[in-house]
């Protein structure tokens, strides 16, 4: 964790193991001591997920979590979490020590901002739970974004669809395509899609589109940022 100082603001930055943590210690204090001493076994990991998963999947909370997850594989598991934080945050008073204080220290927008490579992204992450079409997420796109921002703010959107939706690949390159031709474009927009616990499939779209996949398993994307160094 670090204090930085850019264009008169504070900002806090994390590594992804840092921020887990802090997500963790809110609500398994037992196991964020398993992960300091180095304690911690793959059926602590997968039991943490049920439970965060269960407890908070519509909170900000969870909302960290999978940011973590999906930007920290976007970005090369090479990349810092910060945040800005308010102007009344007096770092010889104020201290950031959990998830809370956080929260009541960060401004926003942006959500989040990363740090990669010595650039700052800024990103805002929203959750999508319509259907699965070019209509309607086109729709959702312009609505929530595309006629509100542009620049280089960035998007991460969390794709939360009904459990075997039909899935068609081929949507994502229709809406590339079509925000291209949009006067008012942001910077990156990013989605995260859980394909039936099957796989995982990354999308970044503008400036130019780029899709992975892998194996669906967050205890081993969870237990890879947990093990890091930093």
């Amino acid at each position: 964790m670090k204090l930085i100082k850019t264009d008169g603001k504070f900002k806090i930055c994390f590594s992804a193991k840092e921020l887990t943590l802090l997500v963790i210690a809110k609500f398994f204090s037992d196991l964020a001591k398993k992960i300091k001493k180095g304690s911690i076994d793959t059926l602590d990991i997968s039991s943490y997920i049920k439970q965060l998963a269960d407890q908070t999947a519509d909170s900000t909370d969870y909302e960290f979590f999978t940011s973590v997850l999906d930007l920290h594989e976007q970005f090369e598991k090479n990349c810092e979490f910060c945040f800005n934080l308010k102007n009344t945050f007096n770092p010889e008073v104020d201290k950031i020590i959990n998830i809370d204080d956080l929260y009541r220290f960060r401004e926003d927008p942006p959500d989040v901002i990363i740090l990669y490579k010595k650039n700052f992204y800024e990103f805002e992450l929203k959750r999508y739970r319509d259907e699965f079409t070019f209509d309607r997420l086109y729709a959702f796109l312009k609505k929530k974004i595309i006629l509100h921002y542009s620049g280089k703010l960035n998007f991460l959107i969390i794709l939360q669809l009904k459990p075997y939706s039909n899935i068609d690949l081929n949507i994502f390159k229709k809406l590339y395509k079509s925000l291209k031709k949009e006067i008012n474009q942001p910077g990156i927009i990013g989605f995260s899609l859980n394909k039936n616990n099957e796989e995982m499939i990354l999308v970044r779209m503008l400036p130019e589109l780029n899709m992975s996949k892998r194996p669906y398993n967050e205890i081993n994307a969870f237990a890879d940022i947990l093990h890091s160094e930093n």
